[in-house]
């Protein structure tokens, strides 16, 4: 099947399921604040009238090396030719504020919107012409908004006795941030083995859609989720898709993404609970076509991020919840470790 007839074989599927099983809906469940917060988290918690605003702060760690060898091997153990060492190690904190309406009970819309702090430091030997001097640079974007988020989750079948409640989840990205198109990679003058970019990107720079299933099952002591989306990059012209002057426009194909993840969670009380979860993304490779050009991959654009989570809320009172969340990355394109915390506030 061509790639371009993917995402609209997969969209409606999504859409003609949720009237096949409409009439199982089932009941709704225990509404004791630590199981209402876990269900809140997996988007699965539908109150009619209800709003929700949720601040939250996010930061995520990720370094990489690399080991460039630029030559050949004498006499089979002496390598001969240049050899380049780097490092980058990257910080990113996110604020975001999340809102949701649920106009009914099986119905949810909401928005989200990010402001990103970015920090990378790049390093290379190199310095003075040395392979014993190293040097590195700073970059940052001193803090910029994010791709603001358009949301909507319909629960189509409702948790029963037998059967886990069905949510069909559906995310409209729009390309507010900084894109990563385009952005000049500048030399150190002191190290020529050191490039870096002379701004970081907030954003994809292009509009996305996202749509998915997930699940939730109470089974005391535990509740099961887990969920399965696919993420459609719609095709998008740009002024500039060189890294390099001089500017030259054309169009941006980014990678389309099948993300997966599961996990189980655990009501201590009736006001606190525990989750353990896997979660991963698996990225297809970006292609670039200059204006009267043809299409061109990205050579490592493609990408698997996929992270170990364990997380914790806390039921402050019936409207408040305190949630914390921390990831280990499993692969190299998932940051090391991320951290946040977020207060959802219902009313």
């Amino acid at each position: 099947m061509p790639r371009k007839y993917v995402p609209l074989v997969f969209c409606a599927t999504l859409a003609i399921v949720p009237w096949q099983v409409r009439a199982a809906v089932g009941s709704k469940p225990p509404q004791e604040g630590s199981v209402a917060s876990i269900y809140q988290q997996q988007n699965a918690l539908f109150v009619p009238g209800q709003f929700t605003i949720e601040p939250g702060i996010t930061y995520a760690y990720s370094d990489s090396n690399a080991l460039t060898l630029n030559g050949f091997l004498a006499l089979g153990s002496i390598f001969l030719g240049n050899i380049n060492v780097s490092k980058i190690t990257s910080n990113i904190e996110t604020f975001s504020l999340d809102g949701t309406y649920s106009p009914t009970g099986n119905f949810q819309i909401g928005v989200d919107v990010p402001y990103l702090l970015r920090q990378s430091t790049y390093e290379s030997i190199g310095a003075q012409n040395s392979t014993a001097q190293a040097s590195e640079q700073d970059v940052s974007n001193n803090g910029q908004i994010g791709d603001v988020s358009l949301l909507l989750n319909y629960e189509f079948l409702g948790e029963g006795e037998d059967y886990p409640a069905l949510i069909w989840n559906n995310q409209v990205k729009s390309p507010t941030g900084r894109s990563p198109y385009g952005i000049q990679i500048l030399t150190q003058p002191q190290n020529n083995n050191l490039n870096y970019p002379a701004a970081l990107a907030t954003g994809n720079g292009v509009w996305s859609y996202t749509t998915g299933l997930s699940f939730i099952k109470t089974t005391s002591p535990a509740i099961l989720f887990g969920n399965i989306s696919y993420t459609y990059n719609f095709r998008r012209h740009i002024s500039n898709i060189n890294s390099q002057p001089p500017s030259a426009p054309g169009d941006v194909s980014a990678g389309n993404i099948f993300g997966f993840g599961f996990g189980t969670a655990f009501a201590i009380n009736d006001k606190m609970s525990m989750t353990f979860g896997y979660n991963e993304k698996i990225a297809q490779e970006t292609r670039l076509r200059p204006d009267g050009g043809g299409w061109q991959n990205i050579v490592g654009s493609n990408s698997n991020a996929a992270a170990l989570a364990l997380g914790m809320s806390y039921a402050m009172n019936s409207s408040t919840t305190f949630v914390t969340n921390v990831e280990i990355g499993l692969t190299r394109d998932a940051p090391n470790f991320q951290i946040s915390f977020k207060v959802p506030y219902a009313f």
